[in-house]
């Protein structure tokens, strides 16, 4: 039996020469992989490997390089199965992440949103119209946030949608169901709200959920959620999508978010407020030979429950009414060029991080993937060039930044 199961393991390998998105889960990390299948159950088993070299064009007076050099980005492995009474479980670890969080942990802790070690683990069960998730994955919010940046020319994903706003993975309940031929595509769902720092923190002293929602249109049909055209469609496809999220994480008297919970507001003091919160926004993509379009717009509205928040900025409730907006506009133009294995990317962003002190941030970015095999193998190149600086909520040392590297997707 041992013989026949590494027989038909090392089977498996070898005859991968080419890889197809997996159909498992709507945000699964599995681009690719190794599928083993036995008595109707199927085991996916994927990961990934990248690094790049980053060098940044300081600006005069600063004289700090330490972020120019080389770095691991990606050391992912994701088992992804699927069983034969219709549920799918999915475990999908960074040993990257897991092991910098090891290496620097220190109290109090200071876990990263971006580096948290786990990026799913969740069950899944689809014997019934409506799909239900129980576990750790990303969240049904924004088309930028559910996207695979490893499934792009660009590194990391546009600054609304990394994590330091909101976060892009959380554990708790997630509904989801069909309709009219898979073209319309509805989410809900409950959630912890504390995120990727759910790890270190649990639960927070209000006990109080994240409740997401998103509706999609879709046409002609259902549509993945990586944003190149690598099909080079020979007609128009495109999704409309809007969403929304609220929590409620008034915390008991005596408690506050910037002390019991310091790393979790995030660098903008939005992913957890003391207060209401409400997130939501629109996205839309276009795919049509080869060209692709992406459109989205988050905007979040908070209202902190003390006067003398630090997001009111000392502020006067005359002036500030209560409340505190901050949001982005994102947008991707991409051209996937087969006969020369290329993918070329334009991207720009603009950021406010808080509507009550003056200044946003304006982001104009360039990449380009040269693609062996796809990009399950691919050289890319960014370049990250800030058009205007939010000298107020995030000064920068730089006038820009480029990134080269490579990644391997098997």
């Amino acid at each position: 039996m041992k013989k026949l199961l590494l027989f038909t393991v090392l089977a498996g390998m070898l005859s991968t020469a080419s890889y197809g998105q997996s159909e498992f889960s709507e945000f699964t990390d599995v681009p690719s992989a190794f599928t083993l299948n036995s008595d109707n159950n199927t085991l996916q088993i994927g990961g990934r490997i990248s690094w790049y070299y980053e060098n940044r064009f300081l600006k005069s007076g600063q004289t700090n390089l330490d972020h120019n050099g080389f770095a691991l980005k990606d050391a992912d492995m994701d088992f992804l199965g699927n069983t034969s009474n219709k549920f799918t479980y999915e475990f999908h670890y960074s040993l990257a992440d897991i092991i910098n969080q090891a290496n620097t942990w220190q109290y109090p802790k200071n876990a990263s949103p971006t580096t948290s070690g786990f990026k799913a683990a969740y069950i899944e069960y689809k014997g019934f119209k409506v799909h239900i998730k129980i576990g750790y994955d990303k969240v049904p919010f924004s088309q930028s946030n559910i996207e695979h940046e490893h499934e792009t020319p660009f590194w990391s994903h546009p600054n609304i949608t990394s994590g330091d706003f909101f976060s892009r993975r959380d554990v708790g309940l997630t509904l989801n169901t069909s309709l009219y031929k898979n073209r319309i595509n509805l989410f809900a769902g409950a959630y912890s709200g504390m995120g990727e720092n759910y790890f270190e923190y649990g639960n927070d002293a209000s006990g109080t959920f994240e409740y997401i929602a998103r509706a999609e249109f879709q046409y002609p049909g259902k549509m993945g959620y990586n944003e190149i055209d690598e099909e080079n469609s020979p007609i128009l496809h495109f999704r409309i999508a809007g969403n929304i999220r609220y929590e409620d994480k008034t915390q008991p008297a005596g408690a506050q978010v910037n002390t019991s919970y310091p790393d979790e507001i995030g660098p903008y003091s939005t992913r957890m407020v003391n207060g209401q919160r409400t997130v939501y926004g629109g996205d839309a993509i276009i795919k049509y030979k080869g060209l692709s379009l992406t459109l989205e717009d988050d905007i979040l509205n908070m209202k902190p429950s003390s006067a003398t928040d630090p997001l009111f900025g000392a502020t006067a409730e005359s002036f500030n009414k209560g409340k505190v907006n901050a949001g982005g506009f994102i947008s991707d133009l991409n051209y996937n060029v087969q006969k020369i294995r290329s993918t070329f990317s334009v991207g720009y962003e603009n950021t406010n991080a808080n509507d009550l002190v003056q200044g946003n941030m304006q982001w104009l970015n360039f990449a380009y993937a040269y693609k062996l095999s796809g990009f399950n193998s691919c050289a890319k190149i960014e370049y990250y060039y800030p058009l205007q600086e939010d000298v107020n909520s995030n000064p920068l040392k730089y006038n820009g930044q480029v990134r080269v590297g490579y990644q391997i997707v098997f």
